[in-house]
């Protein structure tokens, strides 16, 4: 309890709007979370490809590497609120529109494809606004715990729409969860309405947008730390944030566990950022944010690698039917789920961690007119996802599931460990 009231008590909250944002967050994750489980299983059920299930996710994922600076460079010049609600009414037409698709049976792959690239353009632009726009509500001074805040109503909202959106295919129908997933962006629309917050209104770039590209193209090849953390985004998000990809085909062909189970290791994953953020708020504002993202970046390596091979483990720790039968009897699941489960939820946290401090640590390192274009550079490096969903999906249909997390998780922790090592700026941020 102590733990809990230290928590309500942080600074952060005690700013009305970043509670709002906070919320609006939690609704604006039930459609995001949710529409990466509905794409993934519709996908893998009409293609039986899991190379398939890597393009759909690469295309979703792709707008952001192209639009990243761009979408940043718009967020610096516009009113952040008026574009981040824009965009949620944009996001909820689309789910609209792939729920009537699948309701009048007319639904063929080459829609959700195409609607993956259009829900990652107008992704690009919401991610760099809303990231910004957290800073302008709490300030430098409370950056990580504001950012972990949002990240935690993020969290919650993609544990709600994971495991919603796996029970509505698996019962009622895929249509139902893509209209669940669009009343989610409506909700969040109508509670961005009541953020009171002028953001960066008052000193946002009146430049025309060509020169606000370039100052910030001169910002890049000065700011070492700031192309290194983009590299190293772009990093974990090829190697790690990627896993995702994997996760139909784990849940269908390795675990056994269907479109539902599906839904439980998405939830477990949101769960587990869940704890990591609660666990960082109680800290508040820490020291030495590079240090601990390499940290953190080999944990993450460590439990994909966990994950890969849940089934080799509970094979190697149960051994034969006789001995797993009482963990089945009192978790009602298998080993091997159970120990996907739980790194899974490892897995969240590393992830939520990792976006949390890159986030700040790019915001803090350059003008604060170009902290918008910053989050272009951060939604560029995560834009670099089609590459890992497309090797994780290819790895998966050539070698193995969980050879594939495997392999990730392994190159993932060197990579860590390497810049760790060999670039002393990056441990001293």
């Amino acid at each position: 309890m102590g733990f809990l009231r230290n928590t309500l008590r942080a600074p952060a909250l005690r700013y009305r709007d970043l509670r709002v944002l906070m919320s609006a967050s939690f609704f604006d994750a039930i459609g995001f979370m949710g529409e990466q489980v509905a794409i993934g299983w519709l996908v893998l059920e009409l293609t039986d490809n899991p190379f398939m299930v890597g393009v759909a996710l690469g295309l979703r994922m792709a707008p952001l590497f192209f639009l990243g600076i761009l979408a940043g460079t718009i967020a610096d010049m516009v009113d952040r609120r008026t574009l981040i609600r824009l965009l949620n009414v944009g996001m909820a037409a689309l789910m609209v529109g792939i729920g009537a698709l699948i309701y009048s049976g007319m639904l063929q792959v080459w829609h959700l494809l195409a609607f993956a690239v259009a829900g990652g353009c107008v992704s690009a632009m919401h991610q760099a606004a809303r990231q910004s726009f957290a800073f302008d509500v709490v300030g430098r001074e409370n950056l990580v715990s504001g950012l972990a805040y949002v990240g935690l109503g993020m969290r919650l909202g993609g544990l709600a729409g994971s495991l919603a959106a796996g029970y509505l295919i698996d019962g009622p129908g895929a249509h139902m969860a893509y209209w669940m997933l669009a009343s989610g962006y409506i909700v969040s629309t109508l509670l961005l309405s009541f953020i009171r917050s002028p953001g960066q209104a008052a000193s946002r770039s009146r430049q025309p947008i060509m020169q606000n590209l370039r100052e910030f193209g001169s910002e890049l090849r000065r700011n070492n730390p700031l192309l290194t953390l983009m590299l190293i985004v772009a990093a974990a998000e090829t190697l790690g944030f990627s896993s995702g990809a994997a996760f139909p085909s784990l849940s269908r062909d390795v675990l056994n566990v269907g479109a539902e189970g599906l839904g439980w290791l998405s939830a477990f994953r949101s769960g587990g950022a869940v704890a990591a953020i609660l666990l960082l708020s109680f800290f508040g504002e820490v020291g030495r944010k590079g240090a601990l993202l390499l940290l953190n970046l080999v944990m993450f390596g460590a439990a994909l690698l966990l994950l890969g091979q849940s089934s080799a483990v509970a094979a190697f720790f149960m051994g034969g039917s006789d001995a797993a039968e009482p963990v089945r009897l009192i978790l009602g699941q298998s080993p091997a789920f159970v120990i996907a489960l739980a790194a899974t939820t490892i897995v969240g946290g590393a992830m939520a961690l990792s976006d949390v401090f890159s986030q700040s640590m790019m915001q803090n390192i350059v003008p604060n007119e170009q902290r918008g274009r910053a989050m272009g550079a951060w939604v560029v490096g995560i834009g670099t996802a089609p590459i890992g969903n497309l090797q994780v999906g290819a790895l998966a249909t050539a070698i193995g599931v969980g050879v594939a997390l495997s392999a990730n998780g392994i190159a993932l922790g060197i990579i860590a460990v390497a810049v760790f090592v060999f670039y002393g700026r990056m441990r001293r941020l």
